[in-house]
């Protein structure tokens, strides 16, 4: 049902998108529609000459995924090897054959069993299930929620426009017989794919170099993902309207103001993006027990409120930069 609702909304998103483009030029005639076309497969087309910064953000992929590759061989995912109370003691499963062994010698009663076996059994339950928990702390949440998706969106998003900039190209676009906000919106069309597909891709690796934890995390996460790309996108994207360098500004926000927003108290988290992405996989797996460490300061809101924010967000981004790219003056970079 909640991927059901996030395909229907996210469709939507699309053909918005797309009813925008078309009345950006629907007084243009056929002809200049052809050039938008056009425009966007040669954005397309920029987009696949890496930048630095996206170099950058595929090596830094390489190393997670090989990092949590080895994370897995080890069988960092489980609390099979967790020691209680010290790193000398005995694991949890040996603790809990112990505890179930000595209950049973002071009390061999039934009832008495049944309650020691019943404890027993949950401890066994939770070791054999710690895995997708474990890994969705450190592997989803950490690695890629707070790391690498903010560089992998910023490292498309800023060069779109910001490239243009910097290679004096932006004024010649400019020139061309096409209306502002359907150049600013093929552009972001012809973004989408490679951010899409790094956010994507990249977290589907993360998540096979995971193993079993890993697949489960990215069928209840890749909405989440998804979302948080869109909105990410068009920020970053709208910084390369409105900023001379965006990727400073994209890095500053995503690694300074998005986590000091997304860790205060209170309802001042509620205007970070990191935020109602969390928000979506804690609704997603709260089946598997997945939730903020402290609910009552966390104050997480429903999945589906979240994934709508998301959205609503993406489309408020992409109209303030529409509004920002038609009225400024943009002048060659000497």
């Amino acid at each position: 049902m909640y991927q059901s609702i996030f395909f229907f909304c996210f469709l939507f998103s699309l053909s918005f998108l797309g009813v925008l483009g078309v009345l950006a030029v629907r007084r243009a005639g056929l002809s200049q529609t052809r050039a938008w076309c056009y425009l966007v497969w040669l954005s397309w087309q920029r987009q696949a000459r890496a930048s630095q910064m996206v170099w950058i953000a595929v090596g830094l992929l390489a190393f997670a995924v090989a990092l949590v590759a080895i994370f897995t061989a080890m069988g960092a995912w489980s609390m099979h090897y967790w020691r209680w109370p010290y790193r000398q003691g005995p694991t949890f499963l040996q603790w809990a054959d112990e505890i179930q062994i000595v209950m049973s010698v002071r009390d061999s009663s039934a009832s008495g069993q049944g309650v020691q076996a019943a404890l027993a059994a949950a401890v066994r339950g939770i070791v054999e299930h710690s895995g997708f928990a474990i890994f969705s702390h450190w592997g989803v949440f950490l690695l890629f929620l707070s790391f690498l998706l903010p560089l992998f969106n910023l490292s498309f998003a800023t060069e779109a426009l910001g490239g243009e900039r910097e290679s004096n190209s932006l004024i010649w676009l400019l020139s061309r017989p096409l209306p502002r906000p359907a150049i600013y919106l093929g552009k972001f069309v012809a973004l989408l794919p490679w951010t899409l597909g790094l956010n994507l891709g990249g977290f589907g690796l993360l998540c096979l170099a995971g193993g079993q934890p890993g697949w489960l995390a990215f069928r209840l996460y890749w909405p989440a993902v998804l979302a948080a790309t869109l909105a990410f996108s068009s920020l970053f994207y709208l910084m390369g309207a409105w900023f001379r360098r965006p990727a400073v500004a994209a890095i500053v926000y995503a690694f300074f103001l998005e986590v000091i927003l997304g860790n205060m108290p209170g309802y001042m988290k509620r205007i970070s993006i990191g935020f109602y992405t969390r928000c979506m996989m804690f609704d997603a797996a709260s089946a598997f027990g997945i939730q903020p460490e402290r609910p009552d300061i966390f104050l997480p809101v429903e999945g589906t409120t979240a994934l709508a924010v998301l959205l609503g967000l993406t489309i408020a981004l992409l109209g303030i930069g529409t509004v920002i790219f038609s009225r400024t003056q943009y002048q060659e970079i000497v």
